[in-house]
């Protein structure tokens, strides 16, 4: 199977994400893997504004084919997120699909994320390398 270039893991536990990317580095899908502490963070890593800015010469963050996002975060949450993520330019957002990875089960949730064409798919956490892989062969058949 084809590698992922970069994932992008947007959730505001650093644990969660430190067992995320081992995940991914297991089932050795991804050539990358950035992590985002909540949505504001996501939309300036995607936007390459703050600590996410970089100079001509580098490419330290790139694109992020797949985004990982959780729905209940600080500051904003992965609903917020997805709110502003639709103002960015359909171009730009070509080639990503956003998965939501959460422990929220609720079916209000899950209803109100699949009401939106943004998101692929809804699963809960943690990360299994099963999903993980068909996930990425998902996304690499779309190309």
């Amino acid at each position: 199977m084809k590698k992922i270039n970069c994932i992008l893991l947007v959730d505001d536990s650093p644990s969660t994400n430190f067992f995320n990317k081992k995940m991914i580095q297991i089932a050795d899908i991804a050539n990358e893997v950035h992590e985002a502490y909540n949505g504001i963070e996501a939309l300036d890593y995607l936007h390459k504004r703050g600590k996410f800015e970089e100079n001509k010469l580098q490419d330290k963050f790139p694109k992020p084919n797949i985004i990982f996002l959780d729905i209940n975060m600080p500051l904003m949450d992965g609903f917020e997120f997805l709110e502003h993520y639709s103002g960015i330019p359909k171009e730009k957002r070509a080639e990503m699909i956003i998965v939501f990875l959460t422990t929220s089960n609720w079916s209000k949730d899950k209803t109100k994320a699949f009401d939106t064409s943004m998101i692929y798919d809804y699963i809960e956490k943690p990360l299994e390398k099963t999903k993980l892989i068909t996930i990425a062969e998902y996304y690499n058949s779309k190309l």
